[in-house]
């Protein structure tokens, strides 16, 4: 996850009236080191504010790993018999093949009246983790692969400064700037 994108996931949040005691699946978490050594921001602007608002948080993921509380495959949401007031899935739908699938799984464990929010990289190179099906959404067709009419937001976000481009300069020249498409909605009450 990008900063800006972590940003932008926080900014998304805190117009949510989301109250303690609520609870909150992130797939594809990754472990613990990931979320706060690694890319710190994902920690520090995600999850550090729910946590802080009092809300209760399940990082799913298929690996067994420090961080990870329930693992799964990550695809179908085997595993995963309970709904959530708020499900986050960043930049995992670029790595699945069946879509439509993950989206069905997805929408299945939001509580009624819950909120959903989605991150697909929009311009970004490939990255195999196993497997990149080299999609990439705009923010149009992110919400008609959901299917929700209540889209509280939709945009590409433009990361601005990273890591990645200082590391391996020709990402600039062929890939810059980098695009991710966000989506935040709330699914239809019961």
């Amino acid at each position: 996850m990008f900063v800006d994108e972590s940003l932008w996931i926080r900014r998304a949040l805190e117009g949510l009236p989301l109250k303690p005691g609520m609870r909150v699946l992130d797939i594809g978490s990754s472990n613990l080191e990931f979320r706060t050594r690694v890319q710190p921001h994902i920690d520090a602007n995600v999850f550090a504010p729910l946590r802080e608002r009092g809300l209760t948080i399940v990082h799913a993921d298929a690996r067994c790993e420090p961080g990870v509380d329930l693992v799964v495959d990550v695809t179908t949401l085997e595993g995963v018999d309970e709904t959530f007031d708020l499900v986050l899935c960043t930049n995992l739908l670029e790595h699945v093949v069946d879509r439509s699938e993950t989206m069905k799984q997805m929408r299945r464990v939001v509580v009624p009246s819950g909120c959903l929010v989605l991150t697909v990289p929009r311009r970004y190179p490939l990255h195999d983790d196993p497997i990149d099906t080299g999609f990439r959404p705009t923010a149009e067709e992110l919400v008609r692969l959901l299917g929700w009419p209540d889209v509280l937001l939709a945009e590409v976000v433009t990361v601005r400064s990273e890591v990645h481009y200082r590391k391996r300069p020709w990402y600039r020249r062929w890939f810059a700037p980098w695009k991710i498409g966000c989506l935040l909605a709330r699914k239809p009450g019961a």
